[in-house]
């Protein structure tokens, strides 16, 4: 049996007690649904029907395209069982299609059952057949029972008699069947039959991915089905050490607490005890952790309290298990990339979340920059921490990117588009004076920094506060971002402590170097606001914004945003409101002289507002935008499509795609048939729309993942 979260799709397909209960399709535009339940979907292929084997193998050699809810996870179940396992003929990947990525691409819920209330579907997601289904996949509560007691038997703990009975009898069926549970199943085929009529109301109602876009959608199918090789052996290893590691600080944790805290996450019982010691910390997050183990006053118990959870709460050991539970036995991880994950357009991850990664604190040599790696795999335990110190955590955090390896007889290449949302905001923004920066080569933060102190280009330092303010404000005002955001984005990103009236004139001094940008806020916003008052199009810098108040999806209006490479952002059901503002300003304190942040409020301005699904709670929601928001949003959006074209155009040139890390692409190729060079040529081969962007990259190749 395979957790279907913990593993994903593909190595859940793959295993042997995991069988389809029913298959139902239909034609679009035609009334019949067709469908075989759970004792004709488990026959070999020469057993069904003469009739269905006619017809299905007559769509695929017609070039019928597939289409069905989440895609990824049917063709799993179709190709690892139906045609591994009962003979049925193989559909081209081609000829498959995702409803779950035409409602990401117009930024609506991804879940059937959420989509088909937004575009208010005459047919709905059948909710009892919900449950009907988690009861035909899941283990019975039975068997959870009987094994959880003979684990607990087998391991030696003391159970009651009860327990004890359960542990000794035979195991229960694992799953319900048909004959045991007609009921249940009954509900399950009703549900499957009304999923296949949402899905074709669905697809009907969304617009389909533009060619280009579903050339990056095949790519993503590709790459989750490909996936990544990992060193599995050394990942067994170090969660072989992590382990021992963890059970000697939650020994440690209990002794210095007294037996009071047994959990590193038992976040309250921690914060009262670290109270009771004069400790006051208002969370125990990392950085909140960090700045109070780099500060003064704290004894010597609390260090180690604060380091035990430091270590205990690391997210590189949750990661190292996902690899294993993800593995497959070819040491592949498969399934961990999310098409159009973010409403900008940008795959997510999911099960091992690549895209999360920490950067590590080990600072690795540029000439030997697998030289950790390599001692954890030569050395044991003890010489690991003679060289690393105590806590090995922070070692394994830096070395989870090395974990992923080429297939045999390759080597990856890698490269990471250089400063690319500036260089994409400037480009939008026709901001000329940081452009001509780019183009020179020159350092853009070095070029802010400059018009900060009024110093030439060449008196700013390559190190220094000078160039790290000009980079906080290169990388964090370029959205509307106001001075008290940035004074805490200056602390939290890059360690700068300003003062509030420093983080105002540092937006003011960016502003001012770059007037271009905050004029694009300006017309995205007007653009936007107009055309959803009078409809049509408007086009403000090199976009297009478009809304047509009478076009409707299925129950949903769209405001459209067109991008320079053609791929539309989407902000649904429109419509303008009169809100009041917040904003803040610094004023001197009378009685103090001491500089002070104010909170006021505006008259009442008009704001856009549209409905999306919240990015914190998930949920479909109304949400506001303003001119800054738009124009981050289609700067990430643009600078995606400058990434995603590049990979597949290098997997025409056979370099094979293997993950797109934000900004970053990663392939590999056969040793010693590629070069550095033509991959970073390739890749940053700009598209027809954007000839004169300022395009680059970093690239390198190795045997092993790291931060270029």
């Amino acid at each position: 049996m395979v957790d279907l979260k913990k593993a994903g799709a593909y190595k859940y397909s793959l295993d042997p007690t995991t069988k389809p209960t029913c298959l139902a399709f239909k034609i679009v535009g035609e009334p019949t649904v067709y469908f075989l339940d759970y004792h004709a979907i488990n026959r070999p292929w020469k057993q069904q029907p003469k009739e269905l084997q006619d017809l299905w193998i007559g769509l695929i050699l017609e070039g019928y395209q597939f289409s069905a809810h989440n895609s990824f996870f049917e063709r799993c179940i179709y190709d690892n069982i139906l045609v591994r396992r009962y003979g049925w003929p193989a559909i081209p990947p081609r000829q498959r299609r995702c409803t779950a990525a035409k409602a990401a691409a117009a930024s609506l819920p991804r879940k059937l059952e959420d989509l088909g209330a937004v575009l208010k579907l005459t047919t709905q997601k059948d909710k009892a057949g919900y449950v009907a289904m988690m009861a035909t996949c899941k283990p019975t509560k039975q068997y959870n029972a009987w094994a959880k007691a003979r684990a607990e038997v087998a391991a030696g703990k003391r159970v009651g008699a009860k327990k004890q009975l359960i542990a000794s009898a035979d195991a229960p069926p694992v799953f319900i069947e048909p004959w045991t549970h007609p009921e249940v199943f009954e509900t399950l085929y009703r549900y499957c039959k009304i999923d296949v009529r949402t899905e074709e109301l669905a697809d009907l109602a969304l617009p389909d991915l533009i060619p280009s876009e579903q050339e990056i959608w095949f790519q993503n199918q590709m790459l989750n089905w490909r996936g990544l090789r990992i060193d599995v052996p050394t990942v067994r290893k170090i969660t072989d050490i992590m382990e021992i590691e963890s059970k000697a600080r939650l020994k440690d944790l209990d002794t210095l607490t007294m037996g009071l805290i047994t959990k590193p996450g038992a976040v309250k019982s921690i914060l009262e005890f670290l109270a009771l010691e004069g400790v006051e910390l208002p969370n125990l997050r990392k950085q909140t952790v960090e700045d109070a183990l780099n500060g003064f006053g704290l004894t010597d118990d609390m260090r180690e309290l604060l380091e035990i959870r430091k270590a205990l709460s690391m997210a590189s050991t949750k990661k190292y298990k996902s690899f294993l539970d993800r593995a497959n036995a070819d040491d592949r991880v498969r399934d961990i990339l999310l098409y159009h994950g973010a409403s900008t357009g940008r795959d997510t991850g999911t099960g091992v979340q690549p895209h999360n990664f920490p950067r590590g604190l080990i600072k690795m040599s540029k000439d030997r920059p697998y030289a950790a790696v390599e001692n954890v795999i030569e050395l044991d335990k003890d010489m690991l921490h003679l060289l690393y110190g105590e806590s090995l955590g922070v070692l394994f955090s830096a070395l989870l990117r090395n974990m992923i390896i080429p297939s045999e007889g390759c080597e990856l290449f890698v490269a990471d588009f250089s400063k690319v949302e500036v260089a994409v905001l400037w480009w939008l923004a026709e901001n000329e004076p940081g452009l001509k920066v780019l183009r020179s080569d020159l350092d853009p933060y070095r070029y802010q920094a400059a018009a900060n102190t009024g110093k030439p280009y060449i008196a700013i330092s390559e190190e220094g506060d000078e160039r790290q303010l000009g980079k906080a404000q290169i990388l964090g005002c370029g959205f509307g971002m106001g001075g008290p955001k940035f004074q805490k984005t200056a602390w939290d990103m890059y360690r700068l402590k300003l003062s509030l009236k420093q983080s105002r004139e540092a937006v003011k001094s960016y502003r001012e170097a770059n007037p271009a940008v905050p004029d694009l806020w300006k017309a995205y916003e007007a653009a936007a606001i107009e055309v959803v008052r009078r409809g049509g199009i408007r086009t403000a810098g090199r976009c297009k914004f478009i809304y047509d108040p009478r076009r409707y999806y299925g129950g949903v209006r769209f405001l459209w945003v067109e991008l320079p490479s053609g791929r539309r952002l989407a902000y649904a059901d429109p419509h303008l409101a009169w809100r009041v503002r917040t904003y803040e300003v610094i004023e001197t304190d009378k009685k103090t002289g001491e500089d002070i942040l104010v909170t006021k409020t505006s008259n009442p301005m008009e704001t856009l507002e549209f409905w999306g699904v919240n990015s914190k709670t998930k949920k479909w929601a109304l949400e506001r935008t303003w001119g800054g928001t738009l124009a981050e949003n289609i700067t990430q959006a643009t600078a995606r499509d400058l990434m995603m074209p590049g990979m597949v155009r290098l997997e025409k040139r056979g370099y094979r795609g293997l993950l797109m890390v934000h900004d970053e692409g990663i392939t590999e190729k056969q040793i010693g048939t590629g070069s550095t060079e033509e991959f970073v040529d390739i890749l940053c081969d700009p598209p027809p729309w954007a000839t004169d962007m300022p395009i680059s990259a970093k690239g390198w190749s190795g045997p092993r993942y790291r931060k270029g």
